[in-house]
């Protein structure tokens, strides 16, 4: 089971369903950095954030953006 905490929640977020939205992806191309919005959804809320500057090499497929955010959510993992 995961857990999640972020410091604008004031709550552990444990084993949510994570949905990412490719509607909102954000690229500062030259920099090659990724953004995205993300929603966690438990049996009692629904928690959305974004997931920012996650780092490519050379390009990115919509297809990769689910497992950079799972990345990238790591450093929220208590």
């Amino acid at each position: 089971m995961k857990k999640y905490k972020f410091p604008q929640f004031q709550i552990e977020i444990e084993n949510p369903t994570i949905s990412i939205n490719l509607n909102t992806i954000g690229d500062k191309a030259l920099d090659k950095l990724l953004s995205v919005d993300f929603l966690m959804v438990t049996d009692g809320a629904e928690f959305i954030n974004r997931a920012l500057d996650m780092p490519y090499t050379d390009t990115w497929e919509d297809g990769e953006v689910h497992d950079m955010v799972m990345d990238w959510l790591k450093q929220f993992e208590i």
